[in-house]
């Protein structure tokens, strides 16, 4: 059955490689010290302030341990948005495979570093293996993203670009499972969990290098077409290599056409301002729909829905299961649904799901306690699970799978370090303004995001074309025109709609 969707063991190991040793760890470092929060604290506290947990937090001082706590999120964050920076340059002169393979030593890096803080008493240590996990997750992201789509058969792009997500859900389901009270929660075994990250990447560094290079890099930019066959038939045993050998070369003579590509050309080359904007919104869409601030919010809806604070590890827990299983689905449906309504759909449930969430949990705010109170919190709880679906289906797997596909060859990379970037400061603006934005107005913070949902959506309705199972090539053809597209997009592939109406007529050729 596999031999018949064209997947092969070489593809298999791939997939699930790049997934475990690069993937998963995004979620793993982004979860491993969330449940932990108390005994990390406890640790930041007595090494830096001097004073045991209680005292410092209720001390005037302006430092206290919540704030050195957070901070370990900020480094991890702008420690992504510098590896999704340099994710592009890595790809192309590494290439994807050695990129990631490369990338795996700041993984076992960071987690080397973090491990031995507590028994050295050094909270310097966890701070700087952060930073080294925030590289690995911004380099990963992009180019984990990269690798897959350019292996993957035609028809199954989405599906094998969804594993990247999957993987990172993933992750974090683990990161909970190895920092629940039963497992390494305690103060002293915290590290271990930060620590066991290095597991999968010494996995991946070991055993992918087995499976070969993208054949897309290797024939476009190396200009080894034998290797490139080879790749392509040990990824591919349906396509012909004949024809994906054609098809490239209609992609390079389309580029010949152009300048030889730099990193500038991506906001002076007019066919590349509509990808650009869409590589670049997507991310700001994925990150400022109110993820973070929803799930920040989990444990107190759990508890005014009636559900003790000794369980409220398992409700997060749940959440992390939930949150997988709906990604799961996700990958089925993107061969089956498209890109564009994967996309457009589920994050409406996300936008119906922030607007009664805002009432709701300002009801809870408002009325602390009692019947209706416990009712709102039990709402706001069954709430809390459509907007992790809709989350899961649309922006969580679709984004990065969108951004691979717009490009041809020659900008993709840098396109994709550009729209990771844009991705990590927009994820450091929500954690660095969320506090304020919700001290500000309580219950009332979701009200933000739900305004850049609802602007974002409208966007990509109108710009946003179908990917599914169409060549690179036809797609970046397809957008260079700067037209309006509306309503959903065939997804054979070759380009069949015509845009509404077009802004430019330079572009005639970009119109079949």
């Amino acid at each position: 059955m596999l031999k018949n969707r064209g997947i092969t063991p070489t593809l298999v190991l791939a997939v699930c490689m790049t997934c475990l040793g690069s993937s998963f760890l995004i979620g793993y470092n982004l979860a491993v010290l969330n449940l932990p929060a108390y005994y990390v604290k406890s640790f930041l506290s007595e090494t830096i302030l001097h004073m045991d947990l209680e005292t410092a937090e209720q001390t005037t001082q302006l430092i206290k341990p919540s704030f050195l706590y957070a901070q370990l999120s900020t480094v991890f964050v702008v420690a992504g948005a510098i590896g999704a920076g340099v994710c592009g340059s890595l790809a192309e002169s590494f290439g994807r495979r050695n990129a990631l393979l490369f990338n795996h030593l700041f993984a076992i890096a960071g987690a080397a570093i973090s491990g031995p803080s507590t028994i050295t008493r050094q909270p310097a240590l966890i701070f700087v293996g952060r930073f080294f996990s925030g590289i690995n997750s911004g380099v990963t992201i992009g180019t984990a993203s990269l690798y897959l789509t350019e292996i993957a058969p035609r028809d199954l792009r989405g599906a094998i670009g969804a594993c990247h997500q999957l993987a990172v859900t993933l992750g974090i389901v683990v990161a909970y499972l190895a920092t629940m009270g039963m497992t390494l929660n305690t103060e002293k075994l915290w590290p271990i969990a930060v620590s066991l990250s290095a597991v999968p990447a010494i996995v991946s560094l070991v055993v992918l290098p087995i499976c070969p290079e993208s054949p897309r890099l290797l024939f476009i930019e190396k200009g080894r077409e034998l290797e490139a066959r080879e790749s392509f038939v040990r990824f591919n045993n349906k396509e012909s290599v004949d024809d994906f050998i054609d098809e490239l070369r209609e992609e390079i003579q389309a580029a010949k056409s152009k300048p030889e590509f730099s990193f500038i050309q991506l906001f002076k080359r007019r066919d590349l301002r509509m990808p650009v904007l869409i590589s670049c919104l997507i991310q700001v869409l994925q990150q400022l729909s109110g993820i973070n601030a929803v799930i920040s919010y989990s444990s107190t809806m759990f508890k005014t829905a009636g559900l003790s604070v000794q369980y409220n590890e398992y409700c997060v827990l749940a959440i992390g299961v939930f949150n997988v299983l709906m990604t799961c689905i996700s990958i089925a449906l993107l061969e089956k649904k498209g890109r564009r309504t994967l996309l457009l759909w589920p994050t409406l449930v996300v936008t119906v799901s922030l607007a009664l969430l805002t009432i709701t949990v300002n009801l809870v705010t408002h009325l602390k306690e009692g019947v209706t109170a416990q009712a709102m919190g039990v709402l706001s709880a069954v709430l809390l699970f459509f907007y992790v679906s809709g989350f899961a289906l649309g922006l969580g797997p679709v984004p990065a799978l969108i951004v691979a596909e717009i490009f041809r060859q020659g900008p993709r990379a840098a396109a994709y370090s550009l729209s990771q970037t844009v991705q990590w400061l927009s994820n450091l603006l929500v954690l660095c303004s969320y506090p304020t934005i919700n001290d500000a107005i309580g219950g009332y913070s979701f009200l933000p995001f739900l305004v850049v949902v609802v602007s974002l959506w409208i966007f990509f309705f109108l710009f946003m074309p179908e990917t599914q199972n169409r060549t690179f090539d036809h797609i970046a053809r397809d957008l260079s025109s700067g037209s309006i597209i509306v309503g959903r997009r065939t997804s054979g592939s070759q380009p069949s709609s015509v845009p509404l109406f077009s802004k430019t007529k330079e572009l005639d050729f970009c119109l079949e």
